[in-house]
């Protein structure tokens, strides 16, 4: 790394409201940037009071993945530590609950896809996965409220949580106790919304915040996206691959599974951008499940290693400091 990229990601104590714990392990620095910096300030001092300008960029981050670096810290005695153990162990029991939703191809996969890097770092990515990982097992078997419990964490985790209530409702949309489920899978993003309307005045303040990143949601959002040309390769590469697979899907699996999955793929292709999409696409849990079903056999194995060198190379990128577009 360069002087002037050391100085770029130097972690100096109060140097932003980000920088509020003392400087990681030198281990583990080099896996600490962008969005992790936050999750890492929500664990160690929730989020700031209401203020003008600049605007709480935090609200962009949903409150359990912190929750629980914040609990594993009493235990570990470290915000950093605990950061990568939440991560880690989640990435391990979802990737073991992968085994029942897609298989051992499915799972190779969810811990070889080119995102995959993430599931290790302070990214909310791992806790998603294990939530929805959980929720689509308990469908699988008609587990409902199990489904919900897992949905109602999912929800408060990441935004697109909600695609626990779209695979129940998908699942057996005549059914009454299937849209109950689906409500309750929303009480996660349900309770922040009420939680940020008391604190901030505004229910959708974590939608409106991501406008000062020129994310908007729009009909259009995905065709803008793919005609903007404002992306590296390997993003267009991981999208239309991701598209291919999820038209397979289509004829190919139940209809929850394949509605979930364009649920997951065209929700953040739908703010008009194809940026951070490998990493979103690495918890696709039912879109990777699809993937062996494409391409069995000794094929399969050639796309776990073409998805595993990529991981590496995005791998290397973040940890250079480099935030390729």
């Amino acid at each position: 790394m360069s002087p002037q990229k050391q100085a770029e990601w130097a972690w100096i104590p109060g140097r932003s409201d980000l920088h509020v714990l003392p400087p990681p392990p030198a281990l583990l620095a080099p896996l600490i940037r962008w969005d992790a910096p936050f999750y890492l300030a929500l664990a160690k001092e929730g989020y700031p009071a209401p203020r003008g300008e600049p605007p709480v960029y935090h609200l962009g981050f949903f409150p359990l993945y912190p929750l629980a670096v914040r609990t594993f810290e009493h235990v570990l005695g470290n915000f950093f530590w605990a950061a990568f153990a939440v991560s880690n162990l989640s990435a391990l029991l979802a990737a073991l609950l992968m085994l029942k939703l897609g298989g051992w191809r499915a799972a190779l996969l969810f811990l070889a896809s080119p995102g995959a890097h993430f599931l290790a770092y302070p990214y909310s990515e791992a806790v998603f996965a294990l939530a929805l990982a959980a929720a689509l097992v308990a469908l699988q078997s008609e587990r409902l409220g199990l489904a919900a419990v897992a949905g109602a964490a999912a929800s408060a985790t990441r935004p697109p949580g909600v695609a626990v209530a779209v695979a129940l409702i998908a699942h057996a949309p005549h059914r009454l106790r299937n849209w109950a489920a689906a409500a309750a899978a929303l009480s996660g993003m349900i309770a922040f919304m009420a939680w940020c309307h008391e604190r901030y005045g505004d229910a959708l303040a974590f939608v409106h915040i991501q406008g000062h990143h020129r994310r908007e949601l729009s009909l259009l959002g995905p065709v803008k996206a793919f005609f903007a040309f404002d992306q590296d390769p390997d993003y267009y590469l991981v999208a239309i691959a991701c598209l291919f697979v999820a038209v397979k899907m289509i004829r190919r699996s139940p209809a929850w599974t394949w509605i979930t999955a364009w649920f997951l793929l065209l929700l953040p292709i739908a703010t008009g951008t194809l940026q951070a999409l490998i990493r979103y696409q690495a918890v696709n849990l039912p879109l990777l499940c699809g993937v062996p079903t494409l391409v069995p056999g000794r094929g399969f194995r050639w796309v776990l290693a073409a998805c595993l060198a990529l991981m590496v190379f995005e791998a290397f990128l973040y940890g250079k400091g480099i935030g390729h577009n």
